[in-house]
């Protein structure tokens, strides 16, 4: 599996991120959104002072956040303030530039028009847990269609980290909304809308958004309260029907039903001669489905990486560089190879009174530390100008991590070459494959609290190892922690952290793993639309991180 220029570029910022291992504060969850609050005070001339607070929990990567708003024919969106959760406003520039660093941006807000509408953008600032208050104005939201005034409007659209909590609240400012003159519908999301005792409409969700979740809003008010609302070209009818889809979509649900028909029985074939694998004896067996897989406690081939890593690629579950050199990392850091800091600038620290006994390891070490001063320290800023010379060594390192992971795989017997050449499990090495999957089970029930049997505190370090392999270390550093607090103190101290800059270290694997997609920086703070959720919406248009 070659290191594409993306995942050599993302293996920098892995470096990068370990660098703050011992000085950062640690947060259970990267770019978590427990709750946000939404209050829009609507005027007489249509528009609508809208005021939302995002509560955002463990920031460890991107510059900027923004929210879109899309659908804006007729509106204009202006006057955005932005404060943080210490009181302090953010400085709101006239024109925004999503390409200035996260330390550019800091403090600094500022509309950037697009050619769908508009993005509302505001510096990070530090990482962390912040809670981000943002207010701007949109002209023109609320229209009068004839019979009635109204809007439709998304609230929340699509976000990487989908609140957990929504609350949308509409007043007017001089005049209470009650049932004789206003209505309210919400549409893409669980929860109640209703018109509160206060005067006021409100949507609330009842459970944390999904993934395809959406908070859009429907509501209908007495014309004479918006005299001077813009005029619409339809009927408010009408607009509620785009948003019922009442205009039938009978075909297309039909086309849908087809086409949704057809995909589940192209996936079940594929899925059904992928799980077929050939072994060295030329017979072929089929792997169970998660399911079937039994639970399995113990750390396989004495916890090599390069026997797990080859292990995967035969079962076809490729362990991308990221989560391949993240285990490396750990495991160093445990050994006391490696140190990073970052003082006046960002460095690793190599020793080399201490380095690894195996020589694929130890090639690993002589790439990275070739160009240490005397102190053995290691700029990363020195490392960043090798980088073509870098892209090729450790393209035939990871080949050679493979290669070593099927010999050890052959020298134990768990694999063989077969006619052509290629190396294929044999029998007993497939079972063991199966015990790998086991263990992956094993690490995801604990994470789910589902499982019964507490781990082994002797084989954490190996666990985690694993576990930082299949991109889930972070989340098993947090079930280690409930399980036990104060051996999660010692287990800490064995990496030269403390329980919360561990707990940093969790959200590093994490994002590593994750940004190693092509779509990972598509980052987004809401739920996502739907096409049978209907149309004419204003806003939306996702969000979040970047």
């Amino acid at each position: 599996m070659k290191l594409s220029k993306q995942r050599f570029h993302i293996f920098f910022i892995l470096l990068t991120m370990l660098l703050v291992l011992g000085v950062s504060p640690v947060y259970a969850k990267e770019d978590a959104i427990p709750a946000i609050d939404v209050e829009a005070t609507l005027q007489r001339d249509g528009s609508a002072v809208i005021r939302e607070v995002w509560d955002v929990r463990g920031v460890s990567s991107g510059t900027e956040y923004y929210k879109a708003l899309n659908n804006m024919k007729g509106m204009s969106v202006h006057s955005l303030m932005v404060w943080d959760e210490t009181g302090t406003q953010f400085k709101t520039l006239d024109d925004w530039n999503t390409k200035l660093s996260r330390e550019e941006k800091a403090g600094k807000s500022g509309i950037l028009k697009t050619s769908d509408g508009y993005e509302l953008c505001w510096g990070i600032g530090s990482y962390g847990d912040h809670q981000y208050t943002i207010q701007y104005t949109i002209d023109g939201l609320v229209k009068n269609y004839g019979d009635y005034a109204g809007f439709y409007h998304q609230f929340i659209s699509d976000l990487s980290s989908p609140p957990q909590s929504v609350h949308v609240t509409i007043k007017m400012a001089d005049t209470g909304l009650t049932e004789d003159n206003a209505r309210i519908w919400g549409y893409g999301f669980k929860g109640e809308v209703k018109i509160a005792d206060n005067g006021t409409l409100t949507a609330i969700s009842s459970k944390s958004l999904g993934n395809n979740d959406y908070v859009n809003v429907l509501s209908r008010f007495e014309k004479e309260l918006f005299p001077q609302a813009p005029k619409a070209n339809m009927t408010f009818e009408a607009l509620q029907k785009s948003a019922d889809n009442d205009n039938s979509n009978t075909a297309l649900y039909i086309a849908l039903s087809i086409v949704a028909a057809a995909i589940i029985i192209i996936i079940f074939l594929i899925s059904f001669f992928a799980s077929r694998y050939k072994l060295a004896d030329g017979s072929t067996v089929r792997l169970s489905g998660m399911k079937q897989i039994e639970v399995n406690y113990s750390i396989p081939f004495g916890g090599s990486i390069p026997a797990v890593y080859s292990t995967m690629q035969l079962l076809r579950r490729n362990i991308s560089f990221d989560k391949l050199i993240s285990a490396y990392f750990i495991r160093w850091q445990e050994t006391g190879y490696i140190h990073m800091e970052k003082q006046k600038a960002e460095a690793i620290v190599f020793y080399p009174d201490k380095t690894p006994d195996s020589q694929l390891e130890r090639s690993l070490y002589d790439i990275l530390s070739y160009g240490t001063d005397a102190t053995g320290i290691l700029l990363i800023s020195d490392l960043e100008k090798r980088g073509e010379e870098l892209y090729d060594k450790l393209n035939a390192w990871e080949e050679s991590v493979k290669q070593e992971g099927e010999e050890e795989l052959i020298r134990s017997g768990a694999a063989a070459a077969g006619e052509k050449g290629a190396v294929l499990f044999t029998a007993s090495g497939f079972e063991q494959a199966k015990r790998i999957l086991g263990l992956q089970k094993y690490l995801l029930k604990m994470i789910m609290q589902k499982e019964d049997k507490e781990a082994d505190r002797q084989l954490w370090g190996d666990y985690f190892v694993i576990a930082a392999l299949f991109g889930i270390g972070d989340k098993v550093l947090k079930r280690f922690k409930a399980l036990d607090p104060s051996h999660f103190d010692y287990f800490a101290g064995r990496y030269g952290c403390n329980s919360y800059s561990m707990f940093y270290l969790m959200t590093m694997t994490n994002h590593i793993s994750s940004t190693a997609s092509p779509s990972s920086n598509i980052n987004g703070m809401g739920g996502g639309t739907s096409s049978f959720g209907g149309g004419g919406f204003s806003g939306g248009g996702g969000g979040g991180s970047r």
